[in-house]
């Protein structure tokens, strides 16, 4: 059939018809082809070689960014060993009697963490004592021996200062093991101790544009950073390293190659300089593609010169021969796909093009029906894309057309954002599954973005993963400002009372907007999740303004510094219950001012801080009891104060007390009972520790120790506080002179006026007319 169909065409046409078409073919592709490929090479090549000495250029600008970087890092780091702080008596000194010292030394670790970009973490180490110091972690020790003997080996050596690229970092804490080490004191004969400043490596500035891959590397070719586009091509770094250790590099050499990796060409720069005595190197790739871009439109134009050149000659080849044709076969020739069709016959040709038409027409109505059911998924998919802040290179009107094309137009329209945050009623016993937690989200959804959808003309609903939903709503064009405003707070009130009645859980919502810009949708979403935090720290449903309430973000909150106090001391003396009633009136106290949830949160951690101290000086080390990151993270998610108060109790009251058993005996807690009430009842007496002590049969050192942790101060400390107190009230409440003060107290006049300035910032006689002033004023 084929051979009887060839023979037919080639009789019928004849061997110059197909001589002159496939030589009209040649004629007309071999030069067009042969000029293009030559104009295309040789545009490239020159796109390549301007690209890569431009590239050297910008190269060694990075690199003295980079190096200045790691100058300015040492520079700061020799600064702040310069610290008196750093002397060699913290070799020995006692970390945890000498408490005061041990946070000065966590202070000025936190402020070189935070003084300097490309610190990441930063460690004292000390090995006389096996010790690490670390503002997070505050004093911890080496217990582990492998550790302990990776710490201990960075003494070794004569070199004051030197880089490290393998250590890890200790206690299981993440982060790159990249690190510049410090020997103290520096350049000494006798090193005590070291400071060991962790790197971030993605604080580097590596000044490349977005489609470069860019490398640091040490003088042990290890990456110390690295740009974002040099993570999309993970074969490209072992081919880099490969080439480079096959040539010698030295102090400012600069060397330019290619490489093929990950289905692309690169142009790589390399450029070397010296850093901690070693030879590094600051690579850059970049794609021959993205660096002929430019050159593609020429390519266009000489391809389509080429198409037409080609398509010309064989048009008047073929009409020489074919000038007999009617159209109707050129259209067939156009539906011929080389397939067998049953339903037309191509004897017929007005019968074959319509069955071709009703085919292609019957496609492309499939094809239609598939894009318009898939158009609501792209448009959600786009609309949590930019309000979650990835579309943030797209402009207003970029967007706007974008969401045209998804039948969606936002011309003139106004924005808001409802966010609803559910939480578990105190009733709650048994905790929700991860399942159920889940299916509580669904319903939450579903239930907004139903009520949403009567008061809006679309409604976008987002599920936040942290708890939270919001949904993103578009009034018409027609709404006014203050119209939708109005809408968006009756719909938060509406929204509070379905979720309460049908989900039986208090929830709160905030609602903001409405606005006119598209793009300031995640602005408004970020302030709503923010203003989450500002709500009223009791279990009730609640209805918040994003605007109102961040205006108010500082509210002024009497804090109660008495009860702070005076729980520190019932806690101290062991009596959990006593604390724990205390704890609530703490609470409780904040509630009452109005203080937000953050707030409250604020509070009970200075709370824990508190106790940290008072441990610290009763002797007690809080950083092994307690884990203070761990603690703060579990505090954030709580939202109602009774489940704060029964957390407080149960992470940090009861351990405290189980250690307070351990640490002294209940006859001793007797003795210093009874010490407390005598010098309560005679403090105008001089009675001394060591004549409680006596009295007790038992020592004064250990008696003075058993107060000290009862009380939080040592008994001098003590005793001179509850005089001053008590003359502090007669400079009030009476008018007697400052000598009838000082001998009613027992003190001598000039002692009593020293000790008076010494606590409280002023004399005896300012301290009055202070507060008589202050009277006068109020009254007034």
């Amino acid at each position: 059939m084929l051979l009887d169909y060839l023979a037919r065409r080639f009789a019928s046409k004849g061997t110059m018809y197909w001589k002159s078409i496939a030589f009209a073919i040649l004629l007309t592709c071999i030069p067009i082809t042969i000029v293009s490929c030559i104009g295309g090479y040789v545009g490239n090549r020159y796109l390549i070689q301007q690209y890569q000495q431009n590239n050297e250029i910008m190269l060694r600008e990075s690199v003295r960014k980079i190096d200045g970087q790691f100058s300015q890092l040492v520079q700061y780091a020799l600064h702040m060993m310069a610290n008196p702080i750093f002397k060699p008596a913290i070799a020995d000194m006692n970390y945890i009697d000498e408490f005061e010292k041990t946070q000065e030394l966590l202070d000025t670790m936190s402020l070189i963490e935070n003084g300097e970009s490309l610190i990441d973490q930063a460690y004292l180490y000390i090995p006389k004592q096996n010790v690490l110091l670390q503002p997070v972690l505050g004093l911890r020790a080496l217990d582990d021996p492998a550790d302990r003997a990776v710490w201990n080996s960075l003494m070794n050596g004569d070199k004051g200062i030197f880089w490290t690229n393998h250590l890890t970092r200790p206690f299981g804490r993440s982060g790159s093991k990249h690190a510049i080490v410090m020997k103290l004191p520096f350049n000494g004969q006798t090193s005590y101790g070291a400071l060991v400043l962790y790197v971030n490596p993605a604080m580097l500035q590596l000044n490349v544009n977005p489609d470069q891959a860019a490398y640091v590397l040490d003088g042990s070719d290890v990456v110390i950073g690295e740009s974002d586009a040099a993570k999309s091509y993970p074969e490209l770094l072992p081919r880099v390293l490969e080439q480079l250790g096959s040539s010698k590099r030295t102090y400012d050499s600069q060397s330019r190659f290619q490489i093929r990796a990950d289905h692309e060409q690169f142009l790589m720069n390399a450029v070397s300089f010296e850093k901690m005595n070693r030879i590094w190197t600051f690579v850059t790739g970049t794609p021959s593609s993205k660096v002929t871009a430019p050159n593609s439109a020429y390519t266009h134009v000489v391809v389509v010169y080429w198409i037409v050149s080609l398509i010309a000659a064989l048009g008047l080849s073929w009409f020489a021969s074919n000038r007999f044709y009617q159209p109707f076969r050129k259209i067939m020739d156009l539906f011929k796909d080389g397939k067998t069709d049953e339903d037309a016959d191509p004897s017929d040709e007005m019968a074959y093009i319509e069955a071709k038409w009703k085919q292609y027409r019957f496609a492309n109505d499939s094809l239609q029906n598939r894009l318009d059911q898939s158009t609501p998924k792209v448009r959600e998919a786009l609309i949590n894309q930019f309000v979650l802040g990835q579309a943030a290179h797209l402009s207003e009107a970029e967007l706007t057309e974008k969401l045209r094309a998804l039948q969606l137009d936002v011309t003139g329209c106004l924005f808001s954002v409802v966010v609803c945050q559910l939480h578990r009623l105190d009733g709650h016993k048994v905790p929700l599954t991860e399942k159920d937690s889940q299916l509580i989200t669904y319903a939450a959804i579903n239930i907004v973005g139903e009520m949403s959808e009567a008061s809006a003309s679309y409604v976008h609903t987002i599920d936040l993963l942290d708890g939270s939903i919001a949904a993103v709503l578009i009034f018409p064009e027609s709404s006014a400002m203050a119209d939708a405003r109005n809408e968006l707070l009756r719909l938060g009130g509406d929204m509070l009372r379905t979720l309460e009645h049908v989900l039986r859980m208090p929830s709160t919502i905030v609602v903001n907007g409405p606005v006119a810009p598209w793009m300031d949708i995640p602005f408004l979403l970020e302030q709503s999740r923010k203003a989450l935090s500002y709500r009223t720290f009791t279990s009730e449903s609640q209805l918040l303004e994003a605007s109102a309430v961040l205006e108010q973000a500082n509210p002024e909150v009497d804090f109660p510094y008495d009860l702070e106090q005076e729980f520190t001391h019932t806690l101290n003396l062991g009596l959990e219950n006593e604390a724990a009633d205390i704890l609530e009136r703490f609470v409780t106290a904040l509630k009452n001012e109005g203080a937000p949830e953050w707030v409250v949160h604020q509070g009970l951690m200075r709370l824990k801080s508190s106790l940290y101290r008072s441990m610290l000086q009763s002797g007690h080390n809080p950083y092994a009891l307690f884990d203070g990151v761990q603690l703060e993270e579990e505090l954030r998610t709580l939202r109602d104060s009774e489940a704060c108060i029964q957390w407080f109790g149960k992470r940090v009251i009861r351990p405290y007390i189980d250690l307070l058993s351990k640490s002294y005996q209940h006859a001793m807690k007797d003795v210093v009972d009874q010490v407390l009430q005598t010098i309560h009842d005679n403090y105008m007496c001089d009675i001394s520790l060591e004549t409680f002590a006596m009295e007790a049969g038992v020592s004064v050192s250990h008696l003075s120790k058993a107060f000290r942790q009862m009380t939080g101060s040592n008994y001098i400390d003590y005793l001179t506080a509850l005089k001053i107190s008590h003359c502090k009230m007669l400079l009030l409440t009476t008018d007697l002179k400052m000598n009838e003060i000082a001998k009613s107290v027992g003190y001598q006049p000039p002692y009593f006026n020293r000790m008076f300035k010494k606590l409280e910032g002023m004399t005896p006689g300012q301290y009055r007319l202070q507060y008589s002033e202050t009277k006068l004023g109020k009254a007034e």
